[in-house]
């Protein structure tokens, strides 16, 4: 069987192939597997495997309605019910690695979900294609909160992490593989969240001085950032952490139940500032419930620590399928682009930012 992987949606990954994809590859046997970035490479083929996010479920429907390959579909799109309207061989909820395989081993069935892979370990490394001075690791799955804007609990299910070792081995391999590498980039929901994990990983990482080798970058959560672990994660080597701020209205993290409060998130920034590390912050703006108020309250928080927090993302609110504020809508209607749209120059004209 062959088999052709594609990610709908036109994201460029930092890497040749997409993580997600890269998984797929190296962790199915009995078929030859191709993962290709242009979808006019979806020919000569026996299988099409689609990964989707709701962002990405236009293309994959297009895709889908235009070849005469099956088609598979996974990812965080398969969220919606409605893409069992459309004409997929197969469509696999969550994890696809066991999903993938079974097919290969002739499973005919519509629909196909299996248990999460509970010891990550068990995985082999992903197929990354060609890298340049950037490498993305992937060292857990999930997210132990549930930001109501957020699908990844009920997408990925009980967080589950990689051990120290394995995520250890994994970077000395990279370096091998990838010898021009400078930066690793972390793509964890949130890398400090296991302490007793971090730990272990900080004193491996300062035993084999891989913070003369590498930089990295990652996530974290305001909350749970320390001055401990502020300054071991300088001692690595991070060249900038973010973390996801949404709203500087103590009413909307409440409502979005974000679990965190504006002065965890200025806790946060002063801490980084202390120990010079970079640190930056995304924005979700017109949240439900969001009034005038409140957007002036992020603009003032913004403008305060604009000498200290870069604002790596200011998105359009969007009500994924699988998220709390989900109301039936259908994401092949009108632009579902969190990205899309110019939010800055709307809160400008607002008379919200100058």
């Amino acid at each position: 069987m062959k088999i052709k992987l594609y990610m709908c949606g036109g994201e460029d990954p930092v890497s040749e192939y997409p993580l997600g994809l890269g998984y797929l590859k190296t962790n199915c046997t009995g078929a030859d597997i191709s993962i290709v970035n242009n979808r006019n490479s979806l020919v000569d083929c026996d299988l099409i495997g689609l990964s989707s996010t709701t962002g990405g479920l236009k293309e994959a429907v297009d895709i889908v309605s235009t070849t005469d390959i099956p088609c598979m579909l996974g990812g965080q799109g398969t969220m919606w019910d409605g893409i069992y309207e459309y004409p997929f061989k197969h469509i696999i909820k969550g994890e696809g690695e066991r999903a993938l395989q079974s097919i290969i081993d002739g499973n005919t069935e519509r629909m196909i979900q299996f248990e999460n892979i509970k010891n990550l370990d068990d995985l082999k490394y992903p197929d990354r294609g060609r890298c340049g001075s950037v490498v993305p690791i992937l060292t857990s799955r999930g997210c132990p909160y549930n930001c109501y804007f957020c699908s990844s609990q009920n997408y990925w299910g009980k967080v589950r992490w990689h051990s120290m070792e394995y995520f250890m081995d994994e970077v000395v391999d990279i370096i091998a593989a990838h010898p021009n590498v400078t930066i690793l980039y972390i793509m964890d929901d949130l890398f400090i969240v296991n302490k007793k994990r971090f730990d272990a990983i900080y004193t491996k990482w300062m035993d084999l001085r891989l913070c003369n080798r590498l930089e990295l970058q990652g996530f974290i959560r305001s909350r749970s950032m320390t001055l401990e672990i502020a300054h071991k994660m300088k001692d690595m080597g991070f060249r900038n952490v973010r973390f996801g701020a949404e709203s500087a209205s103590n009413r909307m993290l409440e409502l979005i139940n974000k679990q965190e409060t504006v002065e965890d998130h200025q806790r946060c920034i002063d801490i980084c500032g202390e120990v010079g590390l970079n640190v930056s912050a995304s924005l979700i703006q017109y949240l439900p419930g969001e009034t005038v108020e409140d957007r002036q309250a992020t603009a003032q928080f913004r403008t305060k620590n604009q000498h200290t927090l870069c604002i790596s993302g200011n998105y359009k609110f969007q009500p994924f399928p699988g998220t709390h504020f989900y109301n039936g809508e259908n994401p092949l209607d009108g632009d579902w682009r969190t990205r899309g749209g110019n939010v800055n120059k709307n809160m400008v004209e607002e008379g919200i930012l100058k």
